[in-house]
């Protein structure tokens, strides 16, 4: 049995955010994207590489927590590739720059996206991540991965030509509690984050009948956990 509704946590509009009616995109914020921003050239024309690296191609409509209020009526798009957003404004299509824009919260396809830091080697990157869910002070995250193959020219026998190549694979989880974040690869991660015997993990898993390869088990999993941490 389910400890918690998970679309209780898909609601959750962002960490300590302040949530008010939603408004109109309004001059402000449109200039706010103009500026801080990147302008986008795209065609919607023939490509020769299968697949896409957008969440969905087309934009559609989605919300942008700004100035303390939820705007709505934003044609926006994600792309999974690089982790930021476009938005489609009359002028032409923006790339929200996560480092250069104030934006840290954006709604979209169902999901809630939070700016977040993330280091790959020695590089830090900053993506917009969606947020599944929250309990004392401990936040699960979703990366959505996905992966390009160059296109294979050079023929003969063994190689067939074959297309570039955009192929969503497998989402990477992690858990956030302030600044310091750990990717979850199992039961000894769960252990590792709330200092606990891997056993006990382990047990709590086998009675409930959860797999941490599945989102929302893992999210049950998560919210208990940090429901009963002392931090």
């Amino acid at each position: 049995m389910k400890t918690l509704p998970v679309i209780l946590y898909l609601a959750v509009f962002c960490l300590g955010a302040v949530a008010q009616n939603p408004v109109p995109l309004n001059q402000a914020l449109k200039q706010n994207l103009k500026a801080s921003g990147e302008y986008y050239a795209w065609s919607a024309g023939p490509s020769k590489v299968n697949g896409s690296p957008y969440l969905a191609e087309e934009f559609s409509p989605g919300m942008i927590h700004w100035n303390l209020t939820w705007n709505e009526g934003i044609d926006l798009r994600y792309n999974i590739r690089q982790g930021t957003f476009e938005v489609r404004l009359e002028s032409g299509i923006i790339l929200i720059d996560p480092l250069r824009n104030n934006i840290d919260t954006i709604k979209h396809e169902g999901e809630v996206f939070v700016r977040k830091y993330l280091e790959a080697g020695k590089e830090k990157l900053v993506l917009y991540l969606p947020l599944l869910g929250q309990q004392n002070g401990y936040a699960l995250f979703k990366q959505y991965i996905i992966k390009f193959t160059e296109a294979v020219t050079d023929t003969d026998l063994y190689n067939k030509a074959k297309p570039a190549e955009y192929k969503m694979q497998a989402p990477v989880y992690y858990v956030f509690m302030d600044n310091e974040y750990w990717e979850v690869k199992g039961s000894k991660t769960l252990a590792e984050i709330y200092q606990m015997d891997n056993k006990e993990v382990k047990a709590y898993l086998k009675d409930n009948k959860y797999k941490l390869s599945n989102e929302e088990d893992l999210l049950e999993a998560v919210l208990y956990f940090s429901e009963n941490s002392l931090q």
